[in-house]
C-alpha cells in the first residue's frame, strides 16, 4: 500500500498511573492497536490474492489460533478493503482510522443510502464506530427506489436458530424493513412490560430483558401479556384534493403500496406537529415526563435516535437543557437518545446540537488539546507507542 509503519510498544508500570495518563495509554495503545490490524490486513489481503481466501484464513488458524469464523471473516474483510476500498485500509493501516470504522465503511460505502467511501472517511474524526453509520446517510428525500428495495428485501429475508458447542442457542434473523419495524416495536413493547415489572433492587441488565420479552413473544408462554404496539405511518394530506401522500415510517422508510391500504383501515389519525386537546406539546415544568403526543411527534421529527441508528421504540426523550438545570419538558427541549447514546450525554458530556439543515445530533466534547490536533498527533510526539 506503500505505507511503512514502525510501532515499538513500551511496557509500562500502569499500577500508580494517574487517571489522566491511563486514559491517555488506552487512547495510545488503541490507535496502535488500528494500525496493526491494518497492517495485518494488508498482509492477509496479499496471501488471498497469491493463493486462496481458504489458504489465508487457514494461517489465522493454525498460526494464530483464531477460532474458524472469525479467520474467515477477517480474510473477506481485508480483501473487500484492499479491492475496493484501498484509501480506507490505507488509512487504517496508517493509524488515521479505527478498526470499527474500516468495518463500517466496507459494509455501507457507496450503497444507495449512504455516502461514498471518501465522504464518509471524511465524518471519521467526528463519529465513533457505532455512530458512523447515522453520520454517513445521505440526507435525501425517499424515491421510488425505496419500493423496489422493500420487494428485495422480501426476496433476501432469511432466520436460522443454531446450537452452541454448550448447548445454548443462537438466534438470527434478517427481515425486511416494514417486518423488522413490527417486530422491533411488538419487542420492545414487551421488553418494557417486563422493566415495569423489576422490583428497584433488580439486577436484570438491558441486554437479559430483551432475551425473556423475545422467548414469551416467540413462545407465548410467560409473565407478561402482549400489549398491542403501534406502527406510526407519517404523511402529507392534501386539503384540496383530499389525497394522502409520501406515506413513510418514522424512520423515513416508504411504506410499500401494496401494504398502505391494510395499515389506513387500522389506523389512528393525528394532525402531526399540532396540539392534541389534553395533549399538549409544551408541558414546561408541569411534567417530567414526555406525553404520547411528544413522543409521537419525537418520532416523526428525528426518525429515531439522534445520535445512532437505533429506532424509535428503543429510545428515551432526553431534555436538552437537563430537567435538573431547570429544563421545560417542552417539545423544542427534547430529543430522542437510546440509552447508550443518553449515557454519552449525561455522563461523558457529549453535546446536543443542530445542524444548517435543523437536523438534531449529537457530537463529542472539544479536544482537551486543541493546540495539539488529532490524537494521532499525540500518539506520534508524546506517546510510549512510537509511531515512524
Amino acid at each position: 500500500m506503500g505505507s511503512e509503519v514502525v510501532l515499538c510498544i513500551f511496557r509500562a508500570d500502569i499500577g500508580e498511573m494517574p487517571i489522566e495518563e491511563l486514559d491517555d495509554r488506552i487512547e495510545e495503545l488503541g490507535w496502535a492497536r488500528s494500525q496493526i490490524e491494518g497492517l495485518l490486513a494488508e498482509a492477509l489481503a496479499e496471501r488471498a490474492r497469491q493463493s486462496t481466501r481458504r489458504a489465508a484464513a487457514s494461517v489465522l488458524r493454525e498460526r494464530v489460533l483464531e477460532a474458524a469464523g472469525k479467520a474467515s471473516g477477517d480474510v473477506k474483510l481485508a480483501v473487500s478493503l484492499a479491492e475496493s476500498f484501498p484509501t480506507t485500509l490505507e488509512a487504517l493501516a496508517s493509524g488515521e482510522i479505527n478498526a470499527g470504522q474500516a468495518r463500517v465503511i466496507e459494509r455501507v460505502a457507496g450503497k444507495p443510502d449512504y455516502r461514498s467511501e471518501e465522504a464518509i472517511l471524511a465524518c471519521t474524526k467526528e463519529a465513533p464506530a457505532d455512530l458512523l453509520s447515522r453520520y454517513a446517510l445521505r440526507r435525501e428525500p425517499v424515491e421510488e427506489r425505496g419500493y423496489s428495495k422493500y420487494q428485495q428485501q422480501r426476496q433476501d429475508r432469511r432466520a436460522s436458530i443454531t446450537q452452541e458447542p454448550d448447548g445454548s442457542w443462537k438466534l438470527f434473523a434478517h427481515l425486511d424493513y416494514m417486518a423488522g419495524k413490527r417486530v422491533s416495536l411488538a419487542w420492545a413493547t414487551m421488553a418494557e412490560g417486563f422493566r415495569r415489572e423489576e422490583s428497584e433492587n433488580s439486577k436484570v441488565t438491558y441486554l437479559q430483558r430483551n432475551a425473556d420479552a423475545l422467548v414469551q413473544l416467540i413462545t407465548r408462554d410467560g409473565p407478561q401479556r402482549a400489549t398491542p404496539a403501534s406502527l406510526l405511518m407519517i404523511t402529507e394530506y392534501d386539503a384540496d384534493t383530499g389525497e394522502l401522500s409520501h406515506p413513510r415510517l418514522d424512520d423515513g422508510q416508504p411504506v410499500p403500496p401494496e401494504l398502505l391500504e391494510q395499515l389506513l383501515d387500522n389506523s389512528d389519525v393525528y394532525t402531526a406537529f399540532a396540539d392534541a386537546e389534553g395533549q399538549p406539546l409544551w408541558l414546561g415544568r408541569s411534567k417530567r415526563s414526555a406525553s404520547l403526543a411528544q413522543r409521537i411527534v419525537l418520532a416523526a421529527r428525528d426518525g429515531g435516535c439522534i445520535g445512532c441508528v437505533s429506532p424509535s421504540e428503543r429510545c428515551e426523550a432526553h431534555h436538552i437543557q437537563h430537567w435538573l438545570d431547570d429544563g421545560p419538558t417542552d417539545i423544542d427541549n427534547l430529543a430522542q437518545l437510546c440509552p447508550d447514546c443518553h449515557h454519552l450525554v449525561h455522563d461523558c458530556n457529549w453535546q446536543v446540537c443542530r445542524n444548517h439543515r435543523s437536523h438534531y445530533r449529537i457530537s463529542a466534547p472539544p479536544d482537551p488539546f486543541p493546540d495539539h490536533g488529532t490524537s494521532t498527533y499525540r500518539l506520534a510526539q508524546h506517546s510510549p507507542v512510537l509511531r515512524n
